[in-house]
């Protein structure tokens, strides 16, 4: 049973890419990771925010994916809080710096009152009686494995996560955005690992660049963009 409160810290860097070049890095990366290793999930999730995009303009983002049950059990709702934190002196300089807080829901549908962590509730205390609207989904294909790079005082062990799907608007049909993504989080040892990754993937798909937009970010311009088309008619 997944914990029903759970925080961490998170650094990662996202670098998109065009879905040729994707699969490139993928099978570069993946010819010496056993195949055991590879996992893989479809990650639905659902992005809410107030209508003027309120949390979104202050850092914060929030988020419900159905989490599956196992062993024949059912599943449930997991309600995410992610904000931006101030990053220390070893962080790499391009990696998004980020507390992440997890909280189980009975339904899905976010419920503020449910956010446990201290220092989330602080954040999320000037949207707690706003009213929330389902801005976008992103509904993302992930397979992932972990590895280890650099030498020596920047040796690490960071996640390689391969993202394709789309951002889809619930309100607005047929108005979606592709994405091909790569999610480069450090699990242990040095930040600097991520930078050698990421000079390994640029050597294999010249074409990539920093994402430096995480998916709520993506998924508000969509919105933001739509909303001001649809005025404009």
């Amino acid at each position: 049973m997944a914990k029903k409160h759970a925080s961490e810290i998170e650094q990662e860097l996202k670098i998109s890419l065009t879905r040729e070049d994707l699969e490139k890095v993928f099978a570069s990366f993946a010819k010496d990771v056993k195949k055991t290793d590879i996992r893989h999930k479809f990650l639905p999730r659902d992005y809410y925010d107030t209508e003027d995009l309120a949390m979104q303009a202050a850092g914060v983002s929030l988020r419900v994916q159905y989490k599956p049950g196992k062993n024949g059990t059912l599943g449930s709702y997991e309600q995410t809080v992610k904000f931006a934190l101030t990053p220390d002196g070893a962080a790499d300089a391009e990696a998004l710096y980020r507390k992440e807080c997890k909280d189980m829901l009975d339904k899905n549908r976010p419920d503020m009152a449910r956010v446990a962590d201290p220092e989330a509730v602080q954040v999320i205390k000037p949207f707690k009686n706003k009213e929330l609207k389902h801005i976008f989904t992103a509904a993302i294909e992930r397979r992932y494995f972990n590895v280890a790079a650099g030498k020596g005082k920047k040796r690490g062990e960071v996640e390689l996560a391969f993202d394709v799907g789309k951002i889809t608007l619930p309100d607005a049909a047929g108005v979606e955005q592709p994405l091909a993504e790569i999610e480069i989080e450090i699990k242990k040892g040095s930040p600097k690992a991520i930078a050698a990754i990421k000079e390994k993937i640029f050597k294999i798909a010249p074409g990539a660049r920093v994402q430096r937009e995480d998916k709520s970010a993506q998924g508000s311009r969509l919105y933001r963009t739509t909303c001001k088309q649809a005025k404009n008619l």
